[in-house]
């Protein structure tokens, strides 16, 4: 958070992570995340309310990121330009993601015909950081940097479980829970309840909670000393699950040759 409350200012200073936190760059990464899907443009009074900042200082970054580029504006609002793609760059054209995770993916979705992609969790939210499909799984143009609610899919549960037990009761207290769909399970108790049980399981599977025309089933990604880095995961059309009840199983079996096959490349 830009912002430091004193509790978070107390840590910084005992640890001496004080010496080094650069404010101004924390509140310019506030500002760049402020946007998204519902607020593309905004005028400076809309940032200051989105990233919890004083009008000057949003006002000083966001002339700053037009400035670099990162930003335009027609003298009243603001929005970003492709060229925030290049922030991203540097991570999803690592040899991680890019010659290891993203051939992954193209091979389960050449296999299934359904989409696949890897996930890391964010906060309340899975990131896909790899993706591969022969069409957009959600009537939407997929790809890698789309982020969902980490409690509500197949892939978010599962690294959730990877968590520490109070870490998992902390983001559940604070999760603010939205149902998708008249299936989304958003009651608490249960949701840590399904957590724990995809944790022992080594998978989690989700119906139609994140969109009515899809399921999904996810496994852990791990390196080949069980650390996890992400989770997999393949959501399938949910007609087509309808017609077969067995196609989540062989998509889970498909899954798990795959990590084990992975896990190996993951040093």
């Amino acid at each position: 958070m830009p912002r430091l409350n004193a509790k978070d200012a107390a840590r910084r200073r005992a640890t001496g992570q004080a010496s080094y936190y650069v404010e101004a760059v924390a509140r310019g990464l506030a500002i760049i995340r402020a946007f998204g899907r519902d607020r593309s443009s905004m005028t400076l009074s809309d940032m200051a309310r989105a990233a919890n900042l004083p009008k000057p200082t949003v006002r000083r970054v966001l002339l700053t990121l037009v400035d670099l580029g990162y930003a335009e504006t027609d003298g009243r609002l603001f929005q970003l330009t492709p060229a925030v793609l290049n922030l991203a760059a540097a991570y999803l054209g690592t040899d991680l993601v890019a010659t290891v995770l993203q051939p992954v993916c193209q091979r389960v979705s050449k296999a299934t015909g359904e989409a696949c992609f890897v996930g890391v969790l964010d906060g309340q939210e899975m990131v896909m950081i790899a993706h591969a499909s022969t069409r957009f799984p959600f009537g939407l143009a997929t790809s890698a940097g789309m982020r969902m609610p980490a409690f509500l899919t197949a892939a978010g549960r599962v690294l959730l479980g990877l968590l520490p037990d109070d870490e998992l009761d902390r983001r559940l207290k604070a999760a603010k829970l939205e149902a998708k769909t008249k299936f989304a399970i958003t009651d608490k108790a249960r949701l840590r309840s399904i957590i724990l049980k995809g944790r022992a399981d080594g998978y989690c599977i989700t119906q139609r909670e994140v969109a009515m025309g899809f399921c999904a089933v996810a496994v852990p990604l791990r390196r080949i000393d069980g650390t996890a880095v992400g989770a997999i995961s393949i959501p399938a059309l949910a007609e087509r699950v309808a017609a077969n009840p067995d196609l989540l199983d062989t998509y889970l079996k498909t899954l798990r040759e795959q990590v084990d096959t992975l896990s190996q490349q993951l040093l």
